[in-house]
């Protein structure tokens, strides 16, 4: 069975705001919003004032707020977001 779980950290300079494993993440980025799945290609991309929508399983999504620049990265099955604020 393929795995649909990838671990996100979403942090800022402060603190880790999010840390977890998840099914999707939507980020809005400098070309428009983004979709991360598990198994998603290596990837970077500059973050921009947006909503973060978070996705495990069925439960209801999180959705983070960023009003700061950032920045994204996709490696194997890993993301971080680092907020600039």
């Amino acid at each position: 069975m393929k795995n649909t779980l990838f671990h996100l950290t979403i942090m800022n300079p402060e603190k880790t705001i999010y840390k977890g494993e998840i099914t999707s993440l939507i980020a809005p980025c400098e070309t428009g919003y983004l979709g991360v799945m598990a198994g998603h290609l290596p990837l970077a991309a500059n973050i921009v004032s947006g909503r973060i929508i978070v996705r495990r399983g069925e439960e209801e999504p999180q959705v983070f707020n960023c009003r700061d620049k950032g920045f994204l990265e996709v490696l194997g099955n890993n993301v971080t977001l680092l907020l600039m604020g």
